[in-house]
């Protein structure tokens, strides 16, 4: 087949009654459709003409995506709100290769509406920022489809769709393959008796050419996929997997037809097999992928597609969850899980939170009350009003950090990429020099095709990225979000754990403690500084407050109150003025304090009408986990750091009862990134757990940084790692899963590497048959996908 035959877009053959012409200057470009010259003419005026040049591009054209038609409408719902643009995240067929992301990242480049454009290789998902009010989602589809790719909007069941799809035609094919080679070997066994015991040559010949014809669909359609990868491996100067695969079946094949021709042994058997083992290997590494992957699916699932929306008139109807906007109002029945995240506005119920605190008991929650996606309302009916877009739930995102660190690689995998890039040209070479090697012995083709078909560079491609993705969709189903494989193998590698203390090993909720009135009785000292603190929303006076309503104090709220950031606060009554803060606050106020006054931060000094009145003794309690976790780490030799802008008294405090080797107080933000940055040029590797607007450059500092459930937003933009649920213990599990999954993806490694050490040998000596060879191969990748899937069952009592 000449270059004249394919179109000069897709490199498909050209159907005589198909072809297309389009005369430029003197030349003539011929295509194989309309829809091809058209994107051709697409590419040619946007200047991108360079796509046709590239050596790596590959046949990816679907013939159905010119005519598609996209509706905007239906589109929308799909559309995330992103400040003044929005965010749409499509699924492209016909992504091939390389060059088929250059050409859709460079068409649809910043210009026209569009600001940004990603591409997925692995999971041919684009995501697609635009401004709405210049291009509509349905014409960034048609741009898409107009060159020759078919987008459709990204969610479960079009995902679930594309896997199903991918797996039946899998299944086809092994299904023929299997078939068939199970005819042949009827036929196989009949010649092999013919060998030893004698045979007509008139019935040998026929069985020769039965054999021939059954193997033949199971070479050109079963392997079609080998064929085609083999193709453009060649064309594209890229030699892959596909191309050992199909110079092994088509020597067994080739050969045996000329065998046909002289009257010699026939070798139909190892071509089909070939294929067929291959096949099989590939549907069962399928399987296990996709049940690697089902971390992610379970959390998608768990947030029903379809709610109940109350109208404004109170008539109810169902709709899709994607069209839910803040605001709205669903209902949520007895039995039913949460669409998206929402407020309860009516009813009364219990709501199982497990997918997202763990917890395994109940709880329950009112009018006012908020609730998350996922969560199942157990008892009552609820009238919920939304308050974040399906796509923007804790569920979504949560599943979307999830994907994006199964995309990010880890950085063992390198030497793994760059062994495999070398490896198949090494395996032709060893194949060619087994054959002449052996040339004159009868089976000199037979021990080159085994070396072709034993060799098994997949096991290295799946190494890694199989454990990244089993231990990353295990850490998620115990609420621990790794931002990549990178961030995992870090966790393997950590020495040290420094911990911020307000908000990360304490609540952040401080409680009071002891008061110590002076001139006046405890309950008068408490009602004079919950009256002082009735308008502060610090957290000692949220405390305070707490504990008045808790003993049922009164206390005045017809306050008008000035606050000193750091000092304290004055509250004006018609009759007085209280005073509320530390000693040195009330001294400046000209107020008369003991000489035992304490400089504490967790202290409330109190005065009323110029009168020292007392101090309220507040302590910031300690999680409940917090003894447990140190002592894991302890118990794995790591070492414990606590950095605080606290005072050196409280610092040390802590310190001492969690048994915490090192601490250092009153530290500014930037000084705590000091911190870290010292102890990594020291040759640490360290963690940083925080939770506030503080600990951001410290976590950004860190070899990894740890944000806890509740943080603030940039902290969680600055973590490597994320706890979605609060329970500090999952600090422990997370770096037991590091260090698990580091471990899995080394014996992977370790298991590809001595494989291809022992059997490319093996096959190369002659002992090895082609088919045996095929099956070892499969059975290689087979043994990495499920020595990944072993991380799946890490418990979270689990630790060193």
């Amino acid at each position: 087949m000449t270059d004249n035959d394919l179109c000069i877009h897709c490199d498909l053959p050209i159907p005589p009654k198909d072809l297309v012409v389009e005369q430029e200057n003197d030349h003539q470009l011929r295509f194989c459709c309309h829809g091809c010259r058209g994107a051709y003419l697409i590419i040619r005026g946007a200047g991108l003409d360079t796509f046709y040049r590239r050596k790596d591009r590959q046949a990816g054209t679907l013939k159905e995506a010119y005519d598609t038609r996209f509706d905007d409408e239906y589109l929308q719902r799909f559309i995330r709100p992103h400040g003044d643009q929005a965010e749409i995240s499509l699924i492209v067929d016909g992504i091939r290769c390389a060059s088929c992301i250059w050409l859709i990242e460079h068409l649809l480049g910043p210009s026209h509406g569009i600001e940004t454009v990603k591409v997925n290789f692995a999971t041919h998902r684009v995501l697609i920022r635009f401004k709405p009010e210049r291009i509509t989602p349905a014409e960034i589809c048609r741009q898409i489809s107009n060159i020759g790719y078919l987008p459709r909007p990204f969610n479960l069941d079009e995902l679930q769709r594309s896997s199903d799809q991918e797996r039946r035609n899998l299944m086809y094919r092994f299904g023929t393959a299997a078939f068939l080679s199970m005819q042949l070997m009827g036929f196989s066994l009949a010649l092999y008796g013919g060998y030893f015991r004698g045979i007509d040559p008139t019935t040998r010949q026929l069985l020769q050419i039965f054999a021939a014809i059954v193997t033949t669909p199971v070479v050109l359609y079963s392997g079609y996929p080998f064929l085609r990868g083999a193709y453009h491996s060649v064309r594209n100067r890229m030699p892959n997997m596909d191309l050992l695969i199909a110079l092994g079946s088509l020597s067994a094949y080739g050969y045996s037809l000329y065998a046909l021709t002289i009257d010699a042994e026939v070798y139909f058997d190892t071509a089909a097999m070939i294929i067929t083992l291959i096949l099989a290997g590939r549907l069962f590494e399928s399987g296990a992928r996709r049940k690697a992957a089902a971390g992610v699916d379970k959390l998608l699932q768990l947030a029903p597609a379809r709610a109940t929306l109350i109208g404004p008139s109170g008539t109810a109807e169902t709709v899709d969850s994607h069209q839910l906007q803040v605001g709205d109002q669903i209902k949520v029945s007895a039995g039913e899980r949460f669409a998206t995240d929402g407020r309860i506005v009516s009813g009364r119920t219990e709501i199982d939170e497990a997918a997202v605190t763990g917890e395994p008991l109940p709880v329950t929650r009112e009018p006012g009350s908020f609730v998350s996606a996922g969560t199942l309302n157990i008892t009552g009916s609820l009238t919920v009003e939304v308050t974040a877009i399906a796509a923007h739930s804790f569920i979504a995102k949560v599943a979307e950090m999830v994907e994006q660190a199964q995309a990010r690689k880890a950085p063992v995998q390198g030497l793994a990429d760059r062994v495999a890039t070398l490896f198949i040209p090494f395996v032709i070479l060893i194949a060619l020099a087994t054959y002449l090697f052996w040339l004159g012995h009868p089976d000199a083709l037979m021990h080159a095709i085994t070396v072709l078909v034993v060799a098994c560079p997949c096991a290295l491609g799946l190494a890694t990225p199989t454990a990244v993705m089993v231990a990353t969709g295990r850490a998620a189903e115990s609420g621990i979000l790794f931002r990549g494989g990178d961030v995992l193998e870090s966790c393997a590698t950590i020495t040290t754990v420094a911990f911020d203390k307000t908000g990360t090993l304490t609540s952040g909720k401080p409680a009071v403690v002891d008061m110590l009135p002076h001139d006046c009785q405890p309950n008068e000292l408490l009602s004079i500084a919950a009256t002082a603190e009735s308008t502060s929303a610090h957290p000692l006076a949220i405390g305070i407050l707490a504990e008045a309503q808790r003993r049922n104090i009164p206390f005045r709220q017809d306050t008008t109150s000035t606050t000193y950031p750091g000092r304290g606060i004055k509250t004006k009554l018609p009759d007085s003025t209280l005073l509320a803060g530390s000693c040195r606050f009330l001294t400046d106020e000209g107020i008369k304090v003991p000489q035992s006054c304490n400089v504490s931060n967790s202290e409330v000094h109190l005065a009323e009408q110029g009168h020292y009145r007392g101090a309220i003794k507040l302590n910031d309690q300690l999680r409940a986990e917090a003894p447990h976790l140190l002592k894991t780490l302890h118990r794995c030799s790591i070492t414990t750091l606590l950095l605080t802008g606290d005072h050196p008294n409280n610092a040390e405090a802590i310190a001492n009862q969690l048994h915490i080797e090192q601490w250092h107080a009153e530290l500014t933000p930037q000084e705590k990134a000091q911190q870290i940055e010292e102890l990594i040029r020291q040759g640490e590797s360290v963690m940083m757990v925080g939770d506030g607007i503080n600990d951001a450059p410290s976590l950004t500092a860190a070899t990894v940084g740890c944000a806890l459930a509740g943080s603030t937003d940039i902290a969680v933009e600055s973590a490597d790692l994320i706890l979605s649920r609060p329970d500090l213990n999952s600090i422990a599990f997370a770096l037991q899963i590091g260090r698990s999954s580091l471990k899995i993806i080394r014996q992977n490694l370790i298991w590809a590497f001595t494989y291809n050490l022992v059997a490319i040998p093996l096959a190369a000596s002659g002992k090895l048959l082609p088919a045996y060879g095929a099956a070892a191969m499969a059975i290689s990748s087979i043994c990495v996908v499920t020595n990944s899937l072993r991380l799946k069952n890490l418990k979270d009592s689990t630790a060193c």
